[in-house]
């Protein structure tokens, strides 16, 4: 897990201009959304959570997860802003635990999460199972997290080709997320932000469907707005199947215009 100490506490929490939107839709194939967004500009926070597919309540989960974090406040502090996100997220996860026992002993409750807090120029992300977040700079595609995931793992083994990974049987087995287990450890990671910089956070509905090499060509036909991209985005992933849940966030760094 990457740290990061602020050097002035008291610094500006942005110094650049955010656009945002977030989208979310149920697809062709589920008949519930257990996905949940929270898009949150005011304290500088954007969420993706994928209620587990197929398990019981994880509409419960996702939500659980967006209705904590839209009670977060940012401190004045960088390292109390990014403890309390932990600690909203691991709070989350010990309600999804308590669920769960009701439920059952054989009962399985669990969302992933990306969630993004921006901080003057940093990009800082927590996240666990196989939501994602992208980077689209300099017309190149990047993905910022790494799946917590079955055929991942397979990949960094070199059993499988990563083109190959959607198609795997095992494509839907997660090995981290919130809820499944009493001691949630996720990923936590900071990047340096560049004007004109679009980022994505989505669950995998959206991947699942749309292969990344046609998710540059929409980042490229819609760079400035971020509803049309969003919404781009997600009726091109439902036109190629809209086999799951899909949420999209897409997120716009512009310079100030003080600044410009």
């Amino acid at each position: 897990m990457s740290r990061y100490t602020a050097k002035n506490d008291q610094q500006s929490p942005i110094s650049f201009q955010i656009s945002s939107n977030g989208v979310t839709d149920t697809g062709h194939v589920r008949t519930k959304n257990e996905d949940s967004i929270l898009v949150n500009a005011d304290e500088n926070v954007w969420i993706v959570a994928d209620g587990m597919g197929g398990h019981h309540a994880g509409d419960f989960a996702s939500q659980t997860i967006t209705n904590n974090l839209s009670l977060f406040k940012q401190h004045a502090s960088l390292d109390d802003s990014i403890l309390l996100l932990e600690e909203n997220i691991l709070n989350s996860n010990s309600i999804i635990r308590k669920k769960s026992f009701k439920l059952g002993r054989n009962a399985t409750i669990g969302s992933t999460v990306v969630c993004v807090y921006i901080w003057n120029n940093l990009l800082f992300t927590f996240w666990a199972g196989d939501s994602r977040l992208y980077r689209f700079r300099d017309s190149k595609l990047e993905r910022l997290t790494e799946d917590h995931s079955y055929v991942e793992e397979l990949v960094k083994m070199g059993k499988i080709e990563a083109k190959d990974a959607e198609n795997h049987p095992a494509a839907n087995v997660v090995l981290k997320a919130v809820g499944i287990d009493d001691q949630l450890c996720m990923d936590f990671e900071y990047f340096e932000m560049q004007a004109g910089d679009i980022y994505i956070i989505c669950s995998d509905g959206l991947y699942k469907d749309l292969d990344e090499s046609k998710i540059s060509p929409i980042l490229s036909s819609h760079p400035d707005d971020m509803t049309e991209l969003s919404e781009s985005l997600l009726s091109s992933s439902l036109d190629a199947g809209g086999t799951d849940n899909t949420s999209i966030i897409t997120m716009k760094i512009s310079q100030k215009e003080n600044d410009v």
